[in-house]
């Protein structure tokens, strides 16, 4: 018999307070009848010098409750020897491999297969084993049930083939979620397979244990009870690693001048053994020879310097800036896509004066100022006129404001077919039919609102995309803009509208009427002064840039992205029916079907190029890197016109691309101390030959837990305390009861 907490049996010691009791009680004298005592000499009573013990029975019984309280407390267990024919317990393994970019350094492959060799020979038959990879997400290489039906010995050689399969990729380290998975995976399997249960359970992670991974999942998970982590590190075999990183401007009002030399930080590690560095830019892919001189960067180990780079030589291929004099390589170089600014034509038909400041001309030509990456170009048209051709055809947004001529109807209609974007602002009642004559509905009507004071936009539809920059609250606050006149119309009139905007009386503001394949968009207000404070308010130029954006004008914003990120696609911009080609780093091509909102196999650092399907040509091969194209990169993104047109023929519809890079953090390649992990409350196994008393002690004491808890001696214990309490009760019940009346004190 053992006891898991013997301190409780110091509870025994409270046994001396109900002899204490027995001890010094009191009992009143009895009351004999006698006769006279005046017959008697009286003496002085004899006092006794101890104290007797009474009703030693009940005295017993209490004393053995308490006892029987503490050692249940105490929490008895038989700590019985297996039996010698007993076969050892099975084992459940998650065997969890980093695979993220920081495992790409020299040599450290090659030892996370010997590692997993290792496992694999310590696996006994009767043994459960699942395999994992991961990066930024965990994914299963070899299941349990995979394991359960194969051959047990052929299981190490069928593994290892399978390894040999996989490689490190270019993902950021996401260790917390991974474990998470593992620990499930587990779980999971013992949920599953219930003659197995109480099998020991481990996960083994390989992994260079860098700083950069990940771990914020593990402070909101609860890691399982006894499931144990044996971590293997792999060491790197050189000490120094520089980074790169693009810094990102925020001052978008600067000069496109001045953001033609990139600003880069240079980090080193900690422990580097080097601080001088080179720094340089190459051609579009790995093969091409550097195309610039080299600048020399000093980077103190431990600390990060920001610098210019390099003067971008005059071939425009180079977009690539390599760090030259780093023993781990794999994060050395950074993909870097020329600034080049992006002409944008606006069409305005209408009748105002440019320079009126009460028209909505001025206002619009204030708005679409010249940007570091955007510079416009608005064509000024008179409605009544008729508008020509390539002025039509160039234009990558079109404002109309007033009622126009029957004889631009059908080109108009055909730009919207065609895919396009038209903005129709409703300056007065009469451009109402302008409206069903591009929305090829039937006749409508459109007249003045009755507007008591002013009206307020009550309702909007933030789901759209071009209201969707506004859905965060502190953005989305549009009541302090007044409206002081504008155009009734119904919506129903229109097939297929969507409302993007109500008035407080519910009638419409703002909405979308789909023409083929294009978007008709109507604003039933104008924004001019006499109409609206809408030109004065701060959500009027990103509206406007959000109606660009909408129809697939305008790029990207942001200046790069990181492997695993989600790159939004320029929805209105191509064919609907056929989507979007995307063509990878390394030539691959990806169909992005029609309706896609976004690009998610980012899985390589480059240049990611784009091209419309519906177009005739598809996309355009990166060919000519000596004649000033950069290799995969479209017209649009070199400063052209995204839709060439100096032919008579269609050409390919090349939209923005987009650059590729590392995740910052997985060139935190620095050690990670293994203790971060049990801060988080993971349950580490200690090594072989390291482990300490304290260890042992705590080993030993979960394995009586274990044992204790299954047997559960403590129940009876207390049930036998119970019945002692019964038996107490009903004897002192019975000794304490009244005695009879002597015969001569009866009435």
């Amino acid at each position: 018999m053992s006891l898991l907490y013997p301190l409780f049996l110091a509870g025994i010691a409270a046994v001396s307070l109900p002899i204490l009791l027995h001890m010094i009680r009191r009992h009143t004298r009895k009351r004999v009848t006698f006769s006279s005592l005046m017959f008697l000499r009286p003496t002085l009573p004899r006092f006794r010098s101890r104290s007797r013990l009474e009703h030693v029975p009940l005295l017993i019984l209490r004393c053995l409750v308490l006892c029987l309280l503490a050692f249940a407390f105490a929490r008895p267990f038989l700590a019985r020897p297996a039996a010698s024919g007993a076969a050892a317990p099975s084992q459940r393994t998650v065997l969890l491999i980093d695979t993220s970019a920081s495992m790409r350094r020299t040599g450290m492959w090659d030892r996370v297969l010997d590692e997993a060799r290792s496992v694999l020979r310590d696996t006994g038959p009767a043994d459960r084993l699942c395999v994992m990879r991961f990066d930024r997400g965990a994914r299963t290489v070899i299941g349990f049930e995979q394991w359960e039906t194969m051959n047990p010995a052929q299981r190490a050689s069928l593994v290892t083939q399978e390894l040999s399969r996989v490689s490190p990729g270019w993902g950021g380290t996401d260790l917390g979620q991974a474990l998470i998975t593992a620990a499930e995976a587990i779980e999971d399997d013992e949920t599953n397979d219930a003659g197995q249960a109480r099998a020991a359970r481990q996960v083994v992670l390989v992994s260079d244990l860098q700083q950069g991974s990940r771990l914020e999942a593990l402070r909101a998970y609860e890691w399982p009870q006894g499931l144990q982590l044996v971590v293997r590190t792999i060491p790197s075999q050189g000490a120094t690693n520089a980074a790169l990183q693009l810094v990102t401007k925020r001052d978008s009002l600067a000069p496109a001048q001045a953001q033609e030399l990139p600003e880069i930080r240079v980090t080193n590690s900690g422990e580097a053994a080097r601080d001088h560095f080179e720094l340089r830019w190459a051609g579009g892919d790995a093969t091409s020879e550097t195309a610039s001189p080299p600048l020399d960067v000093y980077v103190a180990a431990g600390h990060s310097t920001v610098v210019p780079a390099p003067a971008r030589p005059q071939r425009q291929n180079a977009v690539r800036l390599v760090l030259a004099g780093d023993e781990d390589d794999f994060d050395n170089v950074l993909y870097v896509l020329p600034n080049l600014a992006q002409q944008v034509n606006v069409l305005y038909v209408g009748s105002d004066d440019p320079n009126d400041t009460a028209g909505m001309l001025y206002y619009l030509r204030q708005a679409f100022g010249t940007g570091q990456a955007l510079t416009s170009h608005i064509v000024h048209r008179p409605a009544s006129g008729v508008l020509d051709a390539q002025d039509i055809d160039t234009a990558h947004l079109i404002v109309v404001t007033d009622a126009l001529d029957q004889r631009n109807i059908a080109p108009l209609r055909r730009y919207l077919e065609a895919g396009q974007s038209l903005l129709l602002a409703l300056k007065s009642a009469d451009a109402g039919a302008a409206l069903s004559a591009l929305a090829g509905a039937g006749p409508s009507e459109s007249q003045e609102a009755e507007v008591d004071l002013y009206a307020m936009l009550g309702r909007l539809e933030f789901d759209h995309p071009l209201l969707k920059p506004f859905s965060d609250p502190r953005f989305g606050d549009f009541t302090r803009i007044h409206f002081w006149k504008y155009r009734r119309i119904e919506a129903a009139d229109y097939p297929g509208a969507r409302v993007l905007a109500r008035y407080e009386n519910d009638d419409p503001a703002w909405l979308e009427i789909p023409v083929g394949k294009g978007a008709l968009l109507v604003w039933t207000s104008g924004w001019q002064p006499s109409d609206s404070d809408l030109a004065l308010s701060s959500k009027f130029v990103p509206l406007l840039y959000g109606t660009l954006e909408y129809g697939g004008t305008l790029p990207s914003r942001q200046s790069q992205y990181f492997i695993g990120d989600a790159v939004p696609l320029p929805t209105r911009a191509f064919s609907q029916a056929a989507g979007l080609q995307v063509r990878k780093p390394d030539g691959a091509i990806v169909r992005v079907g029609a309706g896609g909102q976004a690009f998610t196999e980012t899985d390589l650092p480059g240049v990611y190029s784009i091209a419309d399907l519906g177009s005739p040509g598809g996309i355009v091969k990166p060919e000519g890197l000596g004649d000033g194209r950069v290799a995969g990169v479209p017209p649009a993104l070199r400063g052209h016109d995204a839709r060439d047109r100096s032919s008579g023929d269609a050409a390919p519809r090349n939209l923005p691309s987009f650059a590729v890079n590392l995740p910052v953090a997985e060139s935190r390649t620095d050690p990670l101390p293994v203790e971060e992990l049990e801060k988080l409350g993971v349950l580490l196994k200690p090594t072989a030959g390291a482990v300490s008393a304290a260890a042992q002690r705590a080993a030993h004491h979960r394995s009586f837990s274990e044992m204790e808890s299954r047997q559960k001696l403590w129940r009876w214990v207390l049930a036998a305390t119970f019945v002692v309490l019964l038996i107490e009760t009903w004897l002192g019940g019975w000794l304490t009861r009244p005695s009879p009346m002597p015969e001569g004190d009866q009435p």
